[in-house]
């Protein structure tokens, strides 16, 4: 396992590398760069998530910034808009946020958890979860908000260590509730916040197995949520009980 990953580590860099020779423009280095990522992703998640890039929106018409990569539930949510590069999603059928740099700094990083902020932040007032064979609605205070993740390919640290520095400090900017899970730099490292603290660990060897596997169980233990469109929607069409 270890030794498929690092070979995945090396494809990728790789492909940013012959992408960055071959472009000028930044956005398009970067766009380049989030569809590496969501390749690995698509290819290696189960179906049952979808990635997309675009906005989170939650009732009220409050929505994220622009977030990179957006996992999500389609099986039971739709996105309310989607097209071949954008979507607009509800946050409630959200499981995970990213934010992709190509190389971080703590500029960059800084960029990159208010980006993910955006989304942590978003009221979830139209959770559901079925019970008894029964959809319930869920209490907004007990909704986990989104996991949030910063992935790098590289960065201008050293070693992971200058990350995890740079990370800790820059998590006293951010009350808990708003704060990233972990940072991976494919190069070099992954360092993981402990809930509830800012305390961290970090693992400087197979960072990208690291990322995916701690991605994997933290999509795993989040509740699957399903959207009360409703709450997003005025007209019933006539469908309600008694109509």
């Amino acid at each position: 396992m270890q030794r498929h990953y690092a070979g995945l580590s090396k494809q990728m860099l790789l492909q940013i590398e012959s992408i960055s020779e071959q472009m000028s423009h930044q956005g398009e280095k970067g766009r380049n760069n989030e569809a590496i990522l969501k390749d690995f992703l698509v290819r290696s998640l189960p179906t049952r998530y979808t990635l997309s890039t675009g906005k989170v929106v939650s009732v009220g018409g409050v929505d994220s910034g622009q977030i990179d990569l957006i996992v999500h539930d389609r099986l039971e949510t739709p996105a309310f808009l989607d097209s071949l590069s954008w979507s607009l999603v509800p946050v409630e059928s959200v499981f995970a946020v990213l934010s992709v740099k190509t190389s971080l700094d703590k500029s960059e990083l800084r960029d990159a958890m208010r980006s993910l902020a955006s989304v942590r932040s978003l009221p979830r007032k139209a959770a559901q979860l079925q019970v008894n064979g029964n959809l319930a609605p869920i209490e907004e205070s007990l909704v986990l908000r989104p996991r949030a993740f910063v992935f790098a390919f590289k960065s201008t640290w050293a070693a992971i260590q200058g990350c995890e520095a740079a990370f800790v400090d820059l998590l006293s900017e951010f009350e808990d509730d708003l704060r990233p899970n972990a940072v991976c730099i494919l190069d070099s490292g992954f360092v993981v916040r402990t809930p509830y603290t800012t305390a961290v660990t970090s693992y400087g060897d197979h960072p990208l197995l690291h990322f995916f596997q701690f991605l994997v169980k933290t999509l795993d233990i989040r509740p699957r949520y399903r959207t009360d469109l409703s709450k997003y929607f005025s007209e019933d069409y006539g469908q309600t009980k008694g109509a």
